[in-house]
């Protein structure tokens, strides 16, 4: 999932003032800021399986 920094402020309720990694209440990973681009990302780990 992505979105501005000014996005994740909103959603996450947190200040974003530099790039880097920030833990996310609920989150089952990190979201990534990247200030220079104006761009957040998060992805949560999975895994899938092919069952017959």
């Amino acid at each position: 999932m992505t979105g501005t920094v000014a996005e994740w402020e909103k959603w996450t309720g947190l200040a974003l003032l530099s790039t880097g990694d920030y833990v996310i209440q609920q989150g089952l990973s990190v979201l990534r800021i990247d200030r220079e681009s104006d761009l957040g990302t998060y992805v949560e780990p999975n895994i899938w399986l092919r069952h017959r």
